[in-house]
This record gives structure tokens, sequence and C-alpha cells, in this order.
């Protein structure tokens, strides 16, 4: 699944959270899968989103795949270029379990979450020449793992079914399309004695609170 299609559902409601805060704050660190082992991160700057996303790689068995994507991406200067994203691999740094799965919990991202992989990661090749310019090499790097892309490479990442966005049907999102941007306050909105005929007059809308799902794609 792609980045447009890995998005998580965050409560519109701070009073929710405050409500479970206590019975789910030791199941929320539970974790889903994995959790023995290193791992590292691959970080993503999207130069469409102006976001940053941390994939977090399990090191033991990728050491190789790591190592020789590493090995390419020192070749190329990282600079924004058009809407390409730049990356950085950090092997020098390794992460817990824990603390990777906790991250994909961070909520700062609006188009993107981080993301955690405990599989088996394929060797890449970016298909880099000798002929190449740097620009060049940013754009076949952007095709090849570019806006999460990471993950046709990589297998078993460690996702909630609870963090995946419901998607919306045609007809309520065409319905939501035609609600208030902003709802009226209580006090402005008409009353329930009114006929449906008076309040269309009026131009009262009559659909139910909008959906607030976050994030797309």
């Amino acid at each position: 699944m792609s980045v447009e299609n890995i998005v998580r559902e965050r409560s519109n409601s701070n009073d929710s959270h405050n409500s479970c805060a206590s019975s789910n704050s030791v199941d929320s660190a539970k974790p889903s899968k994995n959790m023995e082992g290193r791992y590292v991160v691959l970080c993503e700057t999207s130069g469409r989103e102006f976001e940053s996303w941390y994939y977090f790689i399990r090191y033991e068995g990728n050491e190789k795949a790591l190592e020789y994507l590493q090995k390419q991406l020192e070749k190329i200067d990282m600079y924004i270029l058009d809407d390409f994203s730049t990356f950085d691999l950090d092997l020098d740094h390794f992460f817990s379990g824990l603390t990777a799965k906790e991250m994909t919990k961070l909520e700062v991202n609006s188009y993107s979450f981080h993301r955690k992989f405990d599989g088996k990661l394929q060797m890449i090749s970016l298909g880099l020449k000798k002929r190449d310019d740097n620009d060049d090499m940013l754009e076949k790097l952007f095709d090849k793992i570019g806006l999460g892309q990471i993950e046709d490479y990589i297998d078993d990442e460690d996702i909630d079914s609870d963090d995946l966005e419901t998607d919306l049907s045609d007809d309520e999102n065409s319905s939501d399309d035609d609600e208030d941007l902003v709802p009226p306050p209580e006090e402005l909105k008409p009353s329930k004695l009114i006929p449906r005929q008076v309040e269309k007059i009026a131009g009262a809308r009559t659909n139910q609170k909008k959906h607030k799902g976050k994030k797309k794609n």
C-alpha cells in the first residue's frame, strides 16, 4: 500500500482521548509485531509535501542491502529539486523495536506517518550511471523509492489495523462536499420546528455533521 493509502485516523475529540487514557495507556505501548533486534532509519524529505518521514528498517538480516543502498545515496548531492524527495540513511545509530513502533504513532506530519518494517529488504539498484549529472540521479532516486515506494522492496510492515483510515463511499464524499466548511454555532442553527421547505429557502444546511477523517492519500 502506498503513502497515499497508508494514513491514520486521528481523533477529533480530546475528551475521548482523555477518557480512554487510563485504560489504554498500557495497551497503546504494546508491540503489535516484532520488537526484537535493531532498527536503522531511512529518512525521506519530500519536496512536494515539505515533510520528513522516517522508515525504520530492521538491521539484522538486511545489512548488505542497506550498505548497498547507502553507497548509492552517498553518490548523490542531496538537495530539493522540483517535487523530488531527498534521502538520508543512518547506519551508525540504532533504535529498538519499541522505539520504532512508538515513533509510528507520532502525529506531527499531515501527509504521511513514520513507518516500521520488520521484513527482508531487497537489493535496490537506483540505476545510476557515470554519465548522469546530479539532477538525473535525484530523479532516478525519486522514481525508484520516492513517496514511500521503499515499501515495494521490503515486506512485513508493522502497522495496526486501527491506524488505517476507513474509505468513504462516493455518496458520503458527495454529501460532505456540500456541507458548510465552518458549521454555524448552535444558537444560529434553524429550529427543528421550522418546516423543511422554509429551511431550504433560508439556506439552512440539513446534512449531518461532516466526517473528519485525517489525511489523505
